[in-house]
């Protein structure tokens, strides 16, 4: 009975042990198993992440090394104003400035106003000049509000006409996103326009080009740069009244969309 007794344990010792061999081994399967899936989505990770930085990169022009120029003005239900925003190169932060000519200067100095991030937002950005699809402060510091602005007793609405290039015909014209406007090429024209809803962009005129077309003739060391000048700037346009406007506090900057397609 003893030997019997002994046999047995000897027999649950031998198969507790197999049973404990099959488990280690058993993990020592899944351990290498599990950091290799934890390395592969760690590479999986790192891929989504640098797509996702690509397509927030800028893209396109301008780039660091352009030096471009886009002519605007402003009309007021049935009028160009004869003001500009006036210069604010003297302690320009990112190149997309004017220098109170009349011109938009667009010669980036940082990348966050490169490519797709050149717009009319980072210009009225370095104006710190209130601008959005329902507000647009004027020169003289009116501010100018589709919630009340009438022209001619009639609601308006604000607009931005973009000729490509100066040889265009027709302008783009775009009534929303207004702050994501491109500004992608050299010698472009921008119309603000503050207009009675019913009016047809074809009586909405196209901004004066002359100054622009004599600019662009000058050579790079007769342009204002806007950094490092010592503050010169180009011709002043000449100071003249504006109509009273209605007025009110600037509103909140609206956030940045893309711009719509041209085509």
């Amino acid at each position: 009975m003893a030997r019997s007794a002994a046999a047995k344990k000897v027999a649950k010792a031998a198969s507790t042990g197999a049973g404990g061999k099959g488990a280690g081994s058993e993990r020592n399967i899944l351990f290498p198993a599990a950091m290799t899936l934890v390395a592969l989505l760690g590479v999986v990770l790192v891929f989504v992440a640098r797509d996702q930085r690509s397509d927030l990169a800028p893209a396109g022009d301008p780039g660091l090394e352009d030096h471009w120029h886009t002519a605007y003005n402003i009309f007021v239900c049935d009028e160009v104003i004869p003001t500009v925003f006036s210069n604010d190169s003297e302690d320009d932060r990112t190149g997309i400035h004017t220098h109170g000519d009349g011109l938009i200067h667009i010669h980036p100095f940082v990348s966050t106003v490169t490519g797709q991030y050149a717009t009319l937002g980072a210009f009225f950005n370095e104006n710190q000049t209130t601008f959005d699809d329902d507000t647009f402060e004027l020169p003289n510091g009116n501010i100018v509000s589709e919630e009340d602005f009438t022209c001619a007793g009639e609601s308006a609405e604000i607009r931005v006409l973009k000729w490509n290039q100066l040889t265009a015909e027709k302008p783009v014209v775009f009534t929303e996103d207004l702050r994501d406007v491109r500004l992608n090429e050299d010698g472009q024209l921008v119309m603000f326009a503050i207009v009675d809803k019913d009016t047809d962009n074809s009586e909405i005129p196209r901004p004066d080009d002359s100054y622009l077309r004599e600019y662009l003739g000058l050579s790079a060391e007769q342009q204002p740069l806007g950094q490092d000048d010592g503050g010169e700037t180009g011709p002043i346009l000449p100071e003249s009244s504006e109509p009273d406007f209605e007025t009110e506090e600037p509103a909140e900057e609206l956030p940045e969309s893309s711009e719509p397609n041209d085509d």
